[in-house]
């Protein structure tokens, strides 16, 4: 069994917002107990992340060190603006999908992890999506 859901949000730039209620409920509604999770964004200046669940300090640990990793400059080939630039090469590095374990109806990293969306070059109303696969 295969069951997709569409989530849209509105985003800030170097943001990351948590999307694991929104996972969780899409597993619970799509009834599947065992299987794998896939959620993705098709923006290329965006990600979805997996982070510890130890508070915001780390969110805000993460985010300081993707600014410093890969700087908004002027120096960029891509000429649009030096934070799409910047937010195209965060995209690429960081990832803009991730796998999850569905166990006995739940995911495998409840509790333990977050999943997050990451805006590298917002503000904008950005969409990704929920796939759960299996029985």
């Amino acid at each position: 069994m295969v069951y997709i859901k569409e989530f849209r949000l509105t985003t800030g730039r170097d943001s990351l917002q948590k999307i694991t209620a929104e996972i969780n409920e899409t597993v619970k509604e799509s009834k599947i107990t065992n299987g794998t999770v896939i959620v993705e964004t098709a923006h290329s200046t965006a990600g979805i992340l997996k982070v510890t669940s130890f508070g915001e300090e780390v969110l805000e640990d993460i985010v300081k060190e993707m600014r410093r990793i890969v700087p908004a400059r002027i120096n960029y080939i891509h000429q649009d603006s030096p934070e799409n630039a910047a937010g195209h090469i965060k995209s690429s590095l960081f990832g803009s999908s991730l796998s999850l374990i569905v166990k006995d109806g739940r995911l495998l990293c409840e509790g333990k992890q977050e999943i997050c969306f990451a805006d590298y070059d917002g503000p904008r109303e950005r969409t990704y999506s929920v796939c759960v696969m299996g029985e």
